[in-house]
């Protein structure tokens, strides 16, 4: 092992690293299942869309305020708090009764789990020196694409094998995982004087870290796609009989996020996040149109692989981007930011995908959804690709302080 890598691959990064993708691969195996959870008990699409809805909500009024204080007040409670408060809140779904109680879990659920996420991200970026800090973020942006291409197609079979008590079951038992890894963690003191009241934030600083809105913009585009299509797969693709077995999908989706990771970071290094976007919005066209009109299983399992190839360059790196240019005393916001564009648009196009589906049909909802890609190119190319977090501004900046 390098010296690059020695200083990289510390017990604190690997801790995080895995604590995260413990985190998330729970998170995602309950949002594969989560849509057959609700038909299961008596509710609709339109139900899965209202939770779509609660769970934005929640993370849209959360996320901000555990952005301030893991800036202000403290790395480690907050984090600590919210994944053990997880391991139990996740259980209340197997002994929800109604749809009303469904939601209010949901809602308890999706801001805890927001606060949790967001201060793993900014301790993650903590454990990072300054000459792995581009390389060490990669990582971590290649395990959130690593879970949300395994984790649908585990949950998927603890649902066929176990039911919900099998899925909610592991789901807490992965989050209890990751709160002990956590515990051995080394949090950053915050200084005294970033110590403000909450009072004198301005108010701009309490809901958003500027720098990094272009790539949870980016994010955004990305996750309006996914959150219309991922919580009503499972169910399409049932219907339409061609995969027998769901599951095949998300297996054929992580080996593409698996094969990202091949080229993704020479990438990033040597041209940014341009290629990333344009290769993105191609892939996950030709893979959207394969799912939604081929008859034939092995080419629903190509746009598989073609859609995780997607989600591999591009969760990766916006990551990069979203703290590229942030001071490290902002990081609590800049992740709060970053991960608001993916939790509120995800949750947007699953409610208005609940709504057309039920209003059309499965197939035309699809096709409306491949509109985003070709509007998510060109706002970048217009308009992002102007901002200082874009990699050649970036590295022109560079170049001159040098």
């Amino acid at each position: 092992m390098n010296t690059e890598n020695a200083r990289l691959w510390t017990p604190d990064y690997c801790r995080i690293l895995l604590a995260n993708l413990l985190l998330l691969t729970a998170g995602n195996a309950m949002g594969s299942t989560f849509s057959l959870y609700i038909f299961s008990r008596g509710g609709a699409e339109i139900d899965v869309g209202i939770c779509s809805y609660i769970q934005a909500s929640a993370c849209l009024l959360i996320r901000p305020l555990a952005g301030w204080f893991l800036d202000h007040r403290s790395r480690k409670s907050i984090l600590i708090f919210g994944l053990f408060s997880l391991v139990f809140i996740q259980m209340g779904y197997v002994f929800a009764a109604s749809i009303l109680l469904i939601y209010l879990i949901r809602f308890i659920n999706a801001a805890v789990s927001a606060a949790a996420t967001t201060a793993m991200m900014a301790n993650a970026y903590d454990s990072l020196s300054e000459d792995t800090f581009t390389e060490g973020v990669g990582y971590f942006g290649f395990s959130n694409s690593v879970a949300n291409a395994i984790a649908p197609g585990v949950g998927l079979w603890l649902w066929a094998r176990f039911g919900a008590a099998g899925v909610f079951g592991a789901i807490s038992a992965a989050t209890l995982a990751a709160f002990l890894l956590i515990r051995k963690f080394h949090f950053r003191e915050i200084l005294a004087e970033r110590k403000t009241p909450f009072h004198q934030e301005k108010v701009r600083d309490l809901i958003y870290e500027k720098e990094a809105l272009p790539a949870s913009a980016l994010e955004g585009f990305i996750a309006l796609g996914s959150g219309a299509i991922n919580p009503y797969l499972s169910v399409f693709l049932i219907q339409r009989a061609v995969l027998q077995t769901p599951g095949l999908f998300y297996t054929a989706q992580a080996c593409g996020t698996f094969s990202a990771r091949l080229f993704v970071g020479k990438i990033s290094r040597r041209y940014g996040e341009a290629p990333i976007v344009y290769i993105s919005a191609v892939l996950f066209i030709a893979g959207i149109l394969a799912l939604t009109f081929s008859a034939s299983p092995l080419l629903v399992l190509a746009g598989a692989f073609l859609m995780g190839i997607g989600y591999g360059l591009t969760v990766t790196g916006f990551q990069i981007m979203s703290v590229r240019i942030v001071s490290p005393d902002r990081r609590g916001a800049a992740s709060s930011t970053y991960s608001c564009g993916w939790d509120v648009c995800a949750a947007v196009g699953g409610l208005f995908s609940g709504i057309l589906i039920t209003a059309f049909s499965y197939r035309t909802t699809f096709c409306l959804i491949l509109l985003i890609y070709p509007v998510f190119a060109l706002i970048y190319a217009l308009f992002i690709s102007k901002h200082p977090s874009a990699f050649k501004n970036y590295k022109r900046m560079r170049q001159q302080r040098e």
